[in-house]
């Protein structure tokens, strides 16, 4: 698989963050997700999810601690829901959770041209797949380090130093970042998916985000019986495109179909899509998706919008295996 390696930076201002802090921030947070809090550290960050009784997911987030508490940075239009559903436990411990996302800068910046305006604000860089280095600026986050790809949490003033460094023409469109993600197979919960899949809906386990030997938290159940009943039949998956498409057509929630004989039928639903066009490498050009289909998709196989249908993707390859246990060991 072509992963887009074009230098950019991109501000995203669709990404914001919860901030949870004070005496027993790790104790809640734990009985609340998918991962084992204690198993942050200063310096790692970790994938994960926040999901409702029935196991399907409200948020689906990067978690680092910071200070004496945690960010969970998300995209921005699922942290309503997820907020209120982290608060509404809350009021039993002692725990600050509030929504830092018009406080904070998130912004992205891929390959080793680009990186270079960061050395303004941190003296070296993480050099693991999510590693975190913290600053007076903000923090940093190593996504992945073979694109020189790396997440920044910034404060104002960081924000304000990596802008005075910015070379000319390095700022682009988000739809950049979304085109790297969507390549790394890396899932998000939007609005319009809010509560609509398990975490192995959307490959969470092939990223390290779930942990099934941890404590009970909300949706355990289901996504333990999911693991190992084999009950899931659905798994996300990448398309492509050679056409750029615009980006209400591709938003999260968008139905896809797949042809059974002469007729299509209800084929899946957009995770994350990006249009890219005029990059320096040709083959990353056109309309990438991250989408979740029936879980027996090949790479090939071919699907089409539901509300464009002269328009079709074709299932690509993943960066990761997403092998389910069927059975209890």
């Amino acid at each position: 698989m072509t992963v887009n390696t074009v230098n950019f930076v991109a501000e995203l201002n669709h990404y914001g963050v919860i901030s949870l802090s004070g005496e027993q921030a790790q104790e809640y947070l734990q009985g609340q997700v998918t991962i084992d809090v204690g198993r942050l550290s200063e310096n790692k960050s970790r994938y994960g999810c926040h999901c409702d009784f029935k196991g399907k997911t409200w948020n689906a987030f990067l978690a680092l601690q910071d200070n004496d508490g945690y960010q969970l940075i998300s995209d921005k239009s699922c942290i309503p829901q997820s907020l209120a559903e982290l608060k509404k436990y809350g009021v039993f411990s002692k725990v600050d959770i509030v929504d830092e996302s018009e406080k904070l800068n998130i912004v992205g910046v891929v390959g080793a041209d680009a990186i270079e305006s960061l050395q303004s604000i941190f003296t070296k860089l993480p050099q693991q797949n999510l590693a975190v280095l913290k600053s007076d600026f903000g923090n940093v986050i190593c996504i992945d380090v073979d694109l020189s790809a790396y997440l920044l949490v910034l404060t104002s003033d960081g924000k304000a130093k990596l802008d005075a460094n910015l070379p000319i023409g390095m700022l682009k469109d988000q739809a950049y970042w979304e085109a790297v993600c969507i390549q790394l197979g890396i899932p998000v919960v939007r609005e319009a998916t809010v509560n609509e899949f398990v975490p192995q809906m959307m490959n969470m386990q092939a990223i390290e985000a779930i942990d099934f030997d941890k404590g009970c938290y909300m949706g355990q159940e289901v996504v333990a019986r999911t693991k190992f009943l084999g009950r899931n039949k659905r798994a996300s998956f990448i398309l492509k495109s050679e056409e750029v498409l615009a980006d209400s057509s591709i938003a999260a929630g968008k139905a896809l179909e797949k042809q059974a004989g002469e007729n299509w039928r209800s084929g899946g639903t957009i995770l994350r899509g990006a249009s890219l066009h005029q990059t320096s490498q040709a083959d990353s050009n056109g309309t990438w998706l991250l989408a979740v289909l029936a879980n027996d998709t090949q790479v090939g196989d071919v699907l089409r919008l539901k509300e464009l249908p002269e328009h079709q993707f074709t299932v690509q390859s993943l960066p990761y295996e997403i092998k389910e246990q069927t059975s209890k060991q």
